[in-house]
């Protein structure tokens, strides 16, 4: 470890046990709502903190350091920790240096809605789960999205928070909910690892393939990489998606070129290669079985949806 780097660990420990302060909720929650929704990226000029608030928060980039009370634990992106009101805690970049970011996730609720969505899901558990984690840091409630699958919900809802449009308490009640049940399916799977071929295996599986759906995916190699047989595999892939294993991927592929029509100027061959395609009518043929017209139509129809 180089001289700068030895101080900055230096600045941050000494930084993050400057006295500590109680955020409240009453400060953050908007008029009507009881969730409050950030994205910052951490710095070093926030001192070691409370609040009187439940608190989920993920990294999204980079990598650093999470002060948890007393404990120092090492964080990079996907890294997910639900803290208890009363949590006292603190994010820090890896140093001082200009390119080391560290960007984390908040999502800030009232106490009380912990409550709400363990009363609509009775069958996670969630009341007994939450209180067996009373008195904990927040340590003993982090899990690690290994696929990055909650990064996107927390984008929208971020999204959400910004926009405040009609609705917007509902929407983020609902997606709040999906957070806790994922967050605590996640901390139970880690408790209690899946058995071979288990459900949480092929959710990992379609995560995998939602991440190269771009690269020439055969059903051997991902059923491989899962340590499974092709055959049973693709029988347990189907149960669980409702579609086959080439019909997955190629709903991938055109989803995506659905954004690429819609966001880029870029001609329809270079978008069929950019999404796994190498020969453009196959995907000019798949692009119009799935989306009902052919990739041109799609893009002018959005772009007449945009005046």
């Amino acid at each position: 470890m180089g001289q700068h780097s030895e101080y900055s660990m230096e600045q941050s420990s000494h930084s993050a046990r400057q006295p500590r302060h109680t955020l409240k909720g009453s400060e953050l929650f908007r008029s009507g709502l009881r969730i409050f929704v950030n994205r910052a990226e951490e710095r070093f000029d926030l001192g070691l903190h409370e609040h009187d608030f439940i608190e989920l928060t993920y990294v999204a980039e980079g990598s650093g350091f999470h002060y948890l009370g007393d404990r120092m634990l090492p964080v990079s992106r996907g890294d997910l920790f639900a803290l208890p009101v009363g949590s006292s805690h603190v994010f820090r970049p890896s140093s001082l240096e200009r390119n080391s970011r560290l960007v984390v996730y908040n999502v800030v609720f009232d106490e009380a809605l912990m409550g709400e969505i363990a009363s609509d899901v009775p069958d996670l558990g969630l009341d007994a789960l939450w209180r067996s984690l009373a008195g904990d840091s927040g340590e003993l409630s982090a899990v690690r999205d290994k696929r990055l699958r909650l990064e996107p919900l927390f984008e929208r809802m971020h999204e959400e928070h910004a926009a405040a449009g009609p609705g917007c308490s509902a929407m983020l009640r609902a997606m709040l909910a999906q957070l806790v049940i994922e967050w605590a399916r996640l901390l139970r799977m880690e408790a209690l690892p899946v058995e071979p071929g288990g459900g949480d295996l092929i959710a990992d599986a379609s995560a995998f393939i939602r991440e190269r759906f771009a690269e020439p995916l055969a059903l051997r190699d991902v059923a491989g990489a899962f340590r499974l047989s092709e055959r049973h595999f693709h029988r347990l892939f189907k149960r669980r998606t409702g579609q086959t294993f080439h019909e997955f991927v190629q709903r991938q592929r055109v989803h995506a070129a659905c954004e690429l029509l819609r966001s880029t100027d870029h001609k329809l061959e270079a978008i069929a290669s950019l999404v796994g395609y190498r020969d453009p009518q196959s995907f000019a043929r798949v692009f119009k079985r799935i989306e009902g017209c052919t990739p041109g139509r799609y893009r002018k129809s959005s772009e007449r949806a945009s005046l």
